[in-house]
């Protein structure tokens, strides 16, 4: 089953760029296959399979499917006749979660974010917002170019965003082919959080040892 590759900090971004930003909820990444032939059949964290006997994330598997399962099947039958199977991405959360912690008692959601086809691969933003954003999905907040005024913004929270948002767009390689990006902006208020809750060594882990990332929270 297909994994959601881990997505770069902003400083890896594709500056200069155009960019679809979508609101990040603070939560843990899910993974949910459908084939033609067996439906809805395969679960997973980012990490892991799992069943619906799965504390904590078994309950995502029902939540999924009776939020998405249905839906998602009209727009692989209508759009995609083709594919063979389809993995779809979500992000389960709670009203307290954070920093991948989930409070048992909370109620749980999920909010879709990407689409992988088999043998395509993921699809990109522009596609995933025409065919499924009729669904619940993330929000748009910004649609324009890659700069630092955009990233500042989102780093001051201007959006008054749960932790951050990931970008994403396509990008034209040294052969001129289209290649999808994403990446990630973290506001300072999420990042001072982890920081203050969960100490030095899990805001490191949260920016990947980045030292310039690391410079810039530190030093408030």
């Amino acid at each position: 089953m297909k994994h959601y590759d881990s997505i770069p900090h902003w400083n890896k971004g594709p500056f200069g760029s155009h960019t679809i930003a979508q609101t990040k909820k603070d939560g843990s990444n899910m993974r949910f296959e459908w084939s033609k032939s067996k439906g809805w059949y395969k679960f997973g964290t980012k990490g892991v399979m799992i069943d619906k006997k799965t504390d904590i994330f078994g309950d995502g598997i029902d939540i999924f499917l009776n939020k998405y399962g249905d839906n998602l099947i009209r727009v692989f039958t209508d759009k995609y006749p083709k594919i063979l199977s389809v993995v779809a991405f979500g992000e389960f959360f709670g009203e307290n979660s954070f920093s991948g912690q989930h409070e048992p008692t909370d109620k749980k959601d999920i909010c879709l974010f990407d689409i992988s086809l088999y043998k395509k691969g993921m699809i990109d933003v522009y596609e995933f917002i025409k065919n499924f954003g009729h669904l619940d999905i993330p929000d748009v907040v910004y649609d324009g170019e890659y700069d630092m005024k955009f990233i500042n913004d989102v780093r001051n929270n201007i959006y008054g965003l749960d932790e951050g948002v990931v970008c994403k767009g396509i990008i034209k390689t040294k052969k001129d082919k289209d290649q999808i990006y994403s990446c990630k902006v973290k506001t300072n208020e999420w990042l001072y959080k982890v920081k203050q809750k969960m100490g030095d060594r899990a805001l490191s882990e949260e920016l990947n040892g980045d030292k310039y990332l690391l410079d810039l929270i530190w030093k408030h």
